[in-house]
């Protein structure tokens, strides 16, 4: 192992077997063009890692839940760039409305949006409405589209709302929040719909001074990566996914806390350093990613982003 690690990065690495640190969908790649390799590894794919299994196992017993007068609730919170919104992407993916042209009405199990920048009561049912692919009017009371917005639920027996980005409720005044939070609570109790909704810490914030909201939604989870074997599983995941001709072996422990540091255990920077490394491997022709180049990429992590200014 400490040979593989002095090597000269234009050494070529002989591969045992048939591209055998690959799997099936990156082998059938291996052999087209640098383009179509590099949009491949960019275009990425669902990460079904411990976590997001959790969440989405607990996401189908709330869907699952009957209805009853006080629905249970799910609050995701997850730094940011930490994987939330992929998974609940992935849970939308495959509860899809059924819009079979022959069928009265559309049936719509889940809903999904993002909450309005500032608690906007108007703003949020508007953003429902769309998510429904409905008509409405523009010019529309509030109690109009929370109307309408009920009877759709009725209609299209949508069973689950999911709000992403619900610390944007903290960007209003006190009485703006707690009109914005009552709004969520009246919804859910009379739609009987439950409602997952995620966001960064500052989602606790959003939630906790109203005892009632912190009691509906259990929260749930997703911490920062730790480098350890679940960590390097997932590069290992990645490995095989990547449409390159040489092992990189990511998860060895060097090359594995070498990304780490630089991702700053975040996943959604983990996943764009290994893919951005996996490109340069493909233009510099040595293909495969190299732990100098994990230290040399250029690539601006996550912590030095926010002090970045354009010279």
């Amino acid at each position: 192992m400490q040979y593989y690690h002095s090597m000269m990065i234009n050494t070529p690495i002989p591969d045992e077997g048939n591209y055998q640190h690959l799997n099936d969908a990156a082998r059938a790649l291996i052999d087209q063009s640098d383009k179509a390799r590099i949009y491949a590894i960019r275009a990425g794919a669902w990460l079904g890692y411990r976590d997001a299994k959790r969440i989405l196992e607990r996401m189908e017993e709330l869907l699952e839940y009957p209805r009853i007068t006080r629905m249970p609730n799910m609050l995701l919170v997850a730094p940011s760039f930490n994987g939330k919104t992929s998974i609940l992407s992935r849970f939308m993916s495959l509860h899809l409305p059924d819009l079979d042209p022959a069928g009265e009405v559309t049936i719509c199990p889940v809903v999904m949006v993002e909450a309005p920048p500032k608690p906007d009561i108007s703003d949020f049912y508007t953003r429902i409405l769309d998510a429904l692919m409905t008509p409405y009017k523009p010019t529309a009371s509030v109690q109009e589209k929370y109307s309408q917005i009920k009877r759709l639920f009725r209609q299209m027996d949508v069973r689950m709302l999911i709000v992403d980005e619900i610390h944007h409720l903290i960007a209003g005044s006190l009485n703006r929040q707690q009109e914005f939070r009552n709004a969520l609570k009246s919804l859910g109790n009379e739609t009987m719909v439950t409602m997952v909704a995620a966001g960064i810490e500052d989602a606790y914030n959003a939630f906790n001074t109203d005892p009632q909201m912190s009691s509906r939604f259990t929260p749930e989870t997703l911490p920062l990566w730790k480098a350890n074997n679940e960590f390097g599983s997932l590069l290992a995941t990645l490995e095989l996914r990547a449409p390159l001709k040489q092992p990189s072996n990511l998860k060895d422990p060097q090359m594995m806390l070498a990304i780490h540091t630089r991702s700053e255990g975040t996943l959604g920077d983990m996943c764009d350093l290994v893919k951005e490394l996996a490109v340069d491997a493909i233009r510099s022709k040595t293909e495969r990613i190299t732990l100098d180049r994990i230290g040399s990429l250029s690539w601006l992590p996550p912590s030095k982003r926010k002090q970045f200014r354009r010279l």
